[in-house]
């Protein structure tokens, strides 16, 4: 069976704690029946009953969880002791498992993604730099982006360019465009033509950071791109159709990288245009 990443994630966790958690009780019941430090009360029907390893594993178990019955108790200084190093490491594996259980409950998984390339697209006249964010998750609000660039000059870095806006919420697709025409965005225009031109090496990087819309969980997001990750296009393939209700249908997360070729005149345009 295919489980989601996270269901898998929580599935061997808890697997995982459990292993340990037998191993707890049986190795202390082991040692609770070869010190022979427990032993039935008075009012226990037969008292003088032999204490076995199963009752053993009993009391080990009632002792962890700190139920204490009284039917069995520690007859000895070394069974008091024993207790009390079982009692301790009680207290921390529940503590540690409870927080850790609720953190994956609650925890987002890693759903976000950005197309691996970054691309220069022509659209409506006018050439833009382009990313497409995917989410197979919860949605995303309140969204803060920042994309940077930048080369490596004598051991150091050199910004060329950088841009912080706000975006729309995330909730399937989104896109992010820099309108390269725009003279605002010229130093990035620029710094892409000497890259792909070979005569730089420019580095990028995309991040964001937003609240999960259901826990208000920050959501914080990155991604890098060099000089060799840089592509042309036009239009990006559909990854969803709509239904009657308005509803995204049908996602094909294949098509997520998919995008139209742009034609060899537009992209000679682009490598020649100056402002």
């Amino acid at each position: 069976m295919n489980f989601p990443l996270k269901i898998r994630e929580l599935l061997i966790f808890i697997l995982i704690s459990l292993c340990i958690y037998i191993v707890i009780i049986v190795g202390f019941a082991y040692v609770y029946f070869l010190s022979d430090s427990i032993g039935l009360t008075q009012y226990s029907k037969p008292h003088s009953e032999i204490i076995d390893f199963e009752k053993a594993i009993y009391f080990s178990i009632v002792s962890f969880h700190t139920i204490g019955f009284g039917d069995i108790h520690p007859t000895t200084d070394l069974g008091r002791q024993i207790i009390m190093v079982q009692s301790t490491i009680s207290l921390f594996f529940t503590s540690i498992f409870s927080g850790v259980l609720v953190y994956f409950v609650i925890k987002r998984p890693r759903d976000i993604f950005t197309t691996n390339k970054v691309y220069i697209r022509f659209r409506k006249d006018h050439y833009y730099l382009s990313l497409r964010l995917g989410n197979k998750g919860r949605d995303i609000i309140d969204l803060k982006s920042k994309f940077e660039a930048w080369t490596i000059e004598n051991n150091t870095r050199i910004r060329t360019f950088r841009c912080e806006e706000e975006l729309p919420d995330l909730e399937k697709i989104l896109y992010y465009d820099l309108n390269l025409d725009d003279p605002i965005n010229q130093p990035l225009n620029l710094a892409l033509k000497e890259a792909l031109k070979e005569k730089i090496l420019l580095h990028m990087k995309f991040s964001f950071i937003g609240n999960d819309i259901k826990t208000g969980e920050q959501v914080a997001y990155a991604k890098y791109y060099v000089s060799s990750q840089i592509s042309f296009g036009t239009t990006f393939m559909n990854v969803y159709s709509w239904d009657n209700n308005g509803r995204r249908k049908n996602f094909k997360w294949k098509n997520f990288e998919q995008i139209e070729l742009m034609e060899q005149k537009n992209i000679e345009n682009f490598l020649k245009t100056n402002f």
